[in-house]
């Protein structure tokens, strides 16, 4: 996918890399506030493996040195290194989690998609968003009732 370049050939980068699957590599690690190691690693080993230098700051970003005609031009390029999430805010008698934004998350935008919980212990448990009473056939109120942190939980797909 990416291969080492010469330094007189790093301006052509673009035209080399299938931007389209890096971006899907990318964009499948999971980098919630708080867990951007992993996609900040992958930027720094993106850079690297195109030759540039590269290194992580105290604060989790990835500064790569893209090169340049001399110290005046220079090129500077930044990205926001966490997507919005949700966290666990409390377990509930029937297993499920009731949740409390993390970012900014609007639970609106989180409503049937899948998500994975990260545990204390490091697993990862799958599950999906949905509202608290989700069955349209049972609930009647289904389509009026307000998302909001107290009406969307996290139903795990297995036992934990």
């Amino acid at each position: 996918m990416i291969t080492r370049l010469e330094k007189e050939d790093r301006i052509q980068v673009l035209d080399i890399i299938d931007l389209k699957d890096c971006y899907a590599e990318l964009l499948a690690i999971d980098s919630p506030s708080g867990f951007t190691a992993a996609a900040a690693a992958w930027v720094k080993n993106a850079f690297e493996e195109l030759g540039f230098s590269a290194k992580l700051t105290n604060k989790g970003s990835v500064i790569a040195d893209l090169g340049g005609k001399d110290d005046n031009d220079g090129l500077m390029l930044a990205a926001h290194g966490d997507t919005l999430g949700a966290m666990v805010a409390q377990i509930k008698g029937d297993g499920r989690l009731k949740l409390t934004s993390l970012g900014g998350m609007n639970p609106n935008n989180a409503e049937v998609e899948n998500v994975r919980v990260y545990t204390r212990s490091g697993a990862v448990i799958e599950g999906t968003c949905q509202l608290c009473n989700a069955s349209v056939h049972v609930n009647g109120s289904y389509g009026d009732t307000k998302r909001s942190w107290d009406t969307v939980e996290i139903v795990l797909d297995e036992d934990v």
